[in-house]
């Protein structure tokens, strides 16, 4: 335990593949990278424009290279709709609080809640608020990519680019890739899969390809009201194993409900409840 880790309360917190290092972030826009193992803080980055609301680590991994990638980031989001890449190998000379992102990305008009990277580090998929899964190129060379009003790229070499916009019709606070058998993300945009959960209480698996569902786990009322549909929300879902899918829902009174959905194949599923405390 760590006595007043962050000077702000705690929102988001995410470890890193390696389980080597964990990252949180407050609501005074402040993300702080921990070393585990030694209880130490790494890093401290600083600039969020409010609270932060998402964290993914990117340590890119790709068996076909011989020679290991020293690539090693923090994504983060927050309530000012920005995503920030920032780069874990650098280490500011004097002040660690003055270490600025590689790259913004700029797409989403209301707060990202959920962030997923491939595991080789080419493909970001963002989903937040404002109902939309948006899918980003972060291997884009920023000599031939192309540019867009809502895609800012402020880093070199390579330039972080929004390839794709996917609708989902309703608020997002969850989101993330499928890495099970044919549904691997690969090395292209249009072969992604992931699943996506929120306010209308299901979670839904999603073709990138042509931006369809695929199937639905849970189901979805004819019609609530505004209570009811608050009740039904949403706030996480892990992919825990290759076919197990854990949400939470958190109801008007904060009571914490927790489903699994077991996954006997890519269209059906089973549901059990399972408590919180």
């Amino acid at each position: 335990m760590v006595a007043r880790a962050h000077d702000a309360p705690v929102h988001v917190c995410t470890v890193d593949p390696s389980s080597t290092y964990l990252a949180s972030g407050s609501a005074d826009g402040v993300v702080k990278v921990w070393d585990i193992k030694r209880g130490y803080v790494t890093h401290i980055f600083k600039g969020h424009g409010g609270i932060v609301s998402a964290l993914k680590f990117n340590f890119p991994r790709d068996p076909s290279i011989v020679t290991p990638q020293n690539t090693l980031q923090l994504i983060t989001a927050s309530v000012d709709t920005r995503i920030r890449i920032f780069d874990l190998t650098t280490i500011a000379s004097k002040d660690q609080g003055a270490l600025r992102p590689i790259a913004v990305l700029e797409g989403h008009v209301s707060v990202p809640r959920g962030l997923d990277v491939t595991p080789d580090g080419k493909w970001l998929i963002s989903g937040g608020r404002d109902s939309v899964v948006l899918v980003w190129n972060l291997h884009a060379k920023s000599t031939g990519a192309k540019s867009t009003e809502n895609a800012k790229g402020k880093g070199k070499g390579n330039m972080p680019t929004l390839a794709q916009t996917i609708p989902v019709l309703e608020r997002v606070e969850a989101v993330g890739l499928l890495q099970d058998g044919h549904l691997v993300p690969s090395s292209k945009a249009t072969q992604l899969r992931f699943y996506t959960a929120g306010e209308k209480g299901i979670v839904r698996i999603w073709d990138a390809k042509d931006s369809s569902v695929l199937y639905s786990l849970g189901q979805v009322a004819d019609s609530q009201s505004e209570d009811q549909e608050e009740q039904r929300q949403i706030v996480e879902a892990v992919l825990v194993l290759i076919s197990l899918m854990v949400t939470i829902v958190i109801d008007s009174t904060l009571s914490a409900t927790c489903l699994r959905y077991r996954l006997l194949s890519p269209y059906t599923q089973t549901r059990t409840s399972c408590s919180m405390t």
